[in-house]
């Protein structure tokens, strides 16, 4: 509609202006150097606009036959770029379909089209690792170390290498750098603090995960669970070195931040009876177990509970389970404490129900235990231990990045070295393996911090009395 108006606009100013002149006919004379012209008005604005219309062809004309040679090599220049930048495209898609020989090529060509290193090195380099020369491909990545936009690609091909390579010094050095670029990227965190715990620098690890969670780089859940573990590693060797006061703290904090991480459970209520705090540490466990129950619990609330009838160890049982007595780990435990005090009811009646929540297999190997002492059904023993090994398997500690199952928690899985990944869980069943809990966490490590017996743990007074 507008564009209607505006031309109607531009016709009707036209035959204005013509008809203007047509009513105001005159003469023109021109003298100039012996020269005359005599014409009319008329004609020589006609002629005046012929001749602006030929100079403004011309000088339009001039100008593009100026610019043709430039156009021309953009045009080439053009051409080749799109070349180049399909043949990046299908090396990418031969890397990702494992073709070396096609993307060695395809790289070379991207190379002698696009006459761009940024875009070009990480080609290269992917096409040398899939060729399995990794020489090669360490010398891309360390040529693009010289270039800002792909410093932080070339860093991270480089870190892959030396965690291949078991090289964690050079793998160190590199996160660090990298972490200096980019602190946000989540995979460079978990690289460096998998490092440090590697080699038992608790400390550190802590301090990268507290500016984690100051700069919400991480969410406060994971950051808490985190921090509650390497709190309880630093515990250990604390205890190791012989500074209890600092051990004491450093696991009452960890237990404060996450109440179900059994490992600093055990170990604050191992410490709190041995220093005669029997009836706190009790309170301790029990509040783990309402949060989270685990059999480590129960376990180290025997102990504390100390040489007593089965009779009364199942009633402490009892006592710990009170809040939740309808967890599988519940009726479990209770199950058991009730075996043992050779209450036969009691223990068939959990085990009934166990079967109906979670039948796996220490449910049948209980029942053969029940068959074999209640009843003396030697048979029906046997029995129970068959269903047992064709049931689910009984929940145990799994790391959630490779899959490895453990006997014990750790703060690191003794497969892929990846921090704070073991969930207690049922393993799958496409992986069974299991690593025994006495490997050391790496030689380092090993030295620092042996096995730990909390009983001759000594705490101050004063440090007791904070937890009341």
């Amino acid at each position: 509609m507008w564009r209607t108006v505006v031309f109607f606009t531009e016709v009707a100013v036209a035959v204005a202006v013509v008809i203007w002149f047509l009513d105001r006919p005159g003469e023109v004379f021109i003298e100039w150097q012996g020269w005359e012209l005599e014409t009319s008005f008329g004609v020589m604005a006609l002629a005046i606009l012929i001749t602006v219309i030929f100079l403004s062809t011309l000088y339009i004309l001039w100008k593009w036959i100026k610019r043709q040679p430039r156009e021309i090599l953009r045009s080439r220049r053009y051409r080749l770029e799109a070349k180049g930048y399909r043949a990046l495209t299908d090396g990418l898609a031969a890397v990702a379909a494992g073709d070396a020989r096609v993307a060695k090529k395809l790289a070379r060509k991207v190379d002698s089209l696009l006459k761009e290193p940024s875009l070009t090195l990480l080609l290269s380099a992917q096409a040398a690792q899939l060729d399995g020369d990794e020489i090669a491909a360490r010398q891309y990545f360390e040529k693009m170390l010289d270039r800002s936009e792909t410093e932080f690609l070339g860093l991270r091909g480089l870190i892959l290498q030396a965690l291949r390579d078991s090289d964690d010094a050079s793998a160190l050095k590199y996160s660090q750098r990298a972490y200096f670029l980019q602190p946000s990227a989540a995979w460079v965190l978990e690289t460096l603090v998998s490092l440090h715990t590697k080699e038992g620098r608790w400390r550190e690890a802590q301090l990268l995960v507290e500016e984690a969670q100051r700069h919400k780089r991480m969410s406060v859940e994971k950051g808490r669970y985190q921090q509650a573990v390497l709190l309880t590693e630093r515990a250990r060797l604390s205890i190791h070195d012989n500074k209890l006061s600092q051990a004491f703290e450093q696991v009452r904090k960890a237990y404060n931040l996450d109440p179900t991480n059994s490992a600093a459970t055990v170990l604050l209520a191992n410490l709190l009876s041995k220093e005669g705090k029997k009836r706190h540490s009790r309170k301790i466990i029990e509040r783990s177990w309402r949060l989270e129950p685990h059999p480590s619990l129960c376990q180290a609330y025997l102990e504390i509970v100390g040489d007593v009838s089965e009779l009364d160890r199942y009633r402490s049982v009892v006592q710990l389970t009170k809040d939740n007595r309808d967890h599988p780990d519940s009726r479990f435990a209770i199950a058991e404490a009730a075996l043992a005090a050779s209450l036969w009811g009691e223990t068939k009646q959990q085990l009934e129900a166990l079967e109906r929540l979670s039948p796996t297999a220490r449910v049948f190997r209980l029942w053969a235990r029940l068959a074999e002492l209640g009843a003396e059904d030697d048979i029906a023993a046997r029995r129970w231990i068959d269903r047992s090994t064709e049931a689910e398997a009984d929940r145990t500690w799994v790391c959630s990045k490779c899959g490895t199952v453990a006997d014990d928690w750790a703060s690191m899985c003794l497969n892929c070295d990846s921090f704070a990944t073991q969930l207690w869980k049922q393993p799958p069943r496409a992986h069974r393996a299991i690593i025994p809990s006495d490997l050391p966490l790496g030689s380092k490590l090993a030295e620092k911090k042996p096995e730990i017996d909390s009983s001759s743990a000594v705490i101050e007074p004063e440090i007791i009395s904070r937890l009341k």
